[in-house]
């Protein structure tokens, strides 16, 4: 035999059935192998479809529900009960997932099973709260002390020159803060401070008071609101600072109006005044001009995504009022004539929630009735979030309604 021959050894039959035995197993296990990977692709194949078509359908308010129903719940159901002590000073708003609560004697944050994060006590007369991302500043109106706030507890804590006062203090997106307050020998300070409390910006006014000043959501420029006196009426005048370079880029005038609340969003200034809402762009350019006429400013909301939101009434008090909402060019979304009593308007995100004396109504942005909440008992205050929920308050309690 040639010695270079392959030799080949027989198995005895039952060492072939054991090696076809296991050639099989391997096979099957192979093929159970694959099955499970064409399984999970195939779900998540499906679970991405699926985020698609909701996203797409109706502006994506499904996958809106969807992640409200993963959060909180099902739907149309109240949950998430926060306890606190009642006070008509009372301040609220939502830190993340959490209520803030400031009375006269304490800031509390509290989460939405009723655990209480913390409870500092504090001297206020008359609270002013203010919300960024993760941090909210808290400060007495006309008061000298200031408190920055995060989950955690009290930031840091800053006072003013001299025993004077603070006139406003503001958060905005990127947790900035612009605080306006007096100082000796002018008529206003101003002055902007990053999420670690470094001084970014400052200026002292010589000749017009400075009554409000906010940080644009780009964290790159201030808007102040300046109050003067132009033909014999008040007038404000929206100041735009650059904050990099600390220079003036713009300046708005709004005539017979005195500026009560001011927001921006985006390169909108909305201005909420006394005799008229104006909304103007960072440029000067002037959106819209809306005077009141004869009738009587009694709610509006600022802080929609992409509107805004103003209650009139023809009379002082009383129920008969007209409710509309505007897009930030101005242009009007939808109009409601009202006879039942509003209590408290808010906006967030696509919604516009609306408390009357019985019940919570909220709105899509052009007026269109999304859900209700029936018998809301002695509630008389509503924060609506941008996941779609709101939060409904009353004197000692408050909880979350999921439409």
């Amino acid at each position: 035999m040639d010695s270079r021959e392959e030799k080949k050894t027989a198995l005895p039959p039952s060492a072939e059935g054991n090696a076809e035995g296991q050639k099989k197993s391997g096979e099957e296990k192979g093929k159970k192998s694959g099955f499970r990977r064409w399984l999970t692709l195939l779900l998540v194949l499906v679970a991405v479809l699926a985020v698609v078509v909701l996203t797409t359908m109706e502006d994506g308010r499904h996958f809106a529900s969807l992640r409200r129903w993963l959060m909180y719940g099902s739907s149309g159901e109240t949950a998430n009960l926060y306890t606190y002590a009642a006070d008509q000073s009372n301040r609220y708003a939502m830190l993340g997932e959490d209520l803030l609560v400031v009375t006269p004697n304490s800031i509390q944050l509290l989460q939405d099973d009723g655990t209480v994060i913390y409870d500092l006590p504090v001297s206020l007369s008359a609270p002013v709260l203010s919300v960024g991302d993760e941090q909210a500043a808290v400060c007495d109106a006309g008061g000298n002390t200031l408190y920055i706030l995060d989950r955690a507890g009290i930031l840091r804590t800053m006072s003013t020159e001299g025993s004077l006062c603070y006139y406003t203090a503001r958060m905005s997106e990127g947790d900035y803060l612009a605080v306006t307050e007096e100082k000796s020998g002018y008529k206003a300070s101003v002055s902007v401070y990053d999420r670690t409390g470094e001084l970014l910006f400052h200026f002292d006014s010589y000749d017009s008071y400075i009554s409000d000043a906010v940080v644009t959501e780009d964290g790159r420029s201030l808007v102040a609101v300046s109050l003067d006196v132009q033909d014999g009426v008040f007038a404000s005048r929206l100041l735009v600072y650059d904050l990099s370079s600390a220079q003036r880029t713009g300046e708005i005038t709004i005539r017979d109006g005195l500026v009560l609340d001011l927001s921006v969003n985006g390169d909108r200034m909305l201005s909420l005044c006394d005799k008229r809402l104006s909304i103007t762009t960072l440029a000067g350019e002037t959106l819209l001009d809306l005077p009141y006429g004869n009738l009587y400013l009694h709610d509006y909301a600022l802080t929609g995504e992409d509107f805004c939101a103003l209650l009139l009434g023809q009379y002082q008090s009383g129920n008969v009022c007209t409710l509309t909402t505007y897009d930030l060019d101005g242009t009007a979304l939808g109009s409601l004539e009202l006879s039942e009593e509003v209590l408290d308007i808010s906006a967030a995100g696509e919604y516009l929630a609306v408390l009357y004396s019985d019940s919570l109504v909220l709105y899509t942005r052009d007026l269109q009735e999304h859900s209700r909440l029936e018998d809301t008992g002695y509630a008389g205050r509503v924060l609506m979030e941008d996941s779609g929920t709101a939060v409904v308050i009353s004197a000692s309690s408050a909880w979350r309604f999921l439409p």
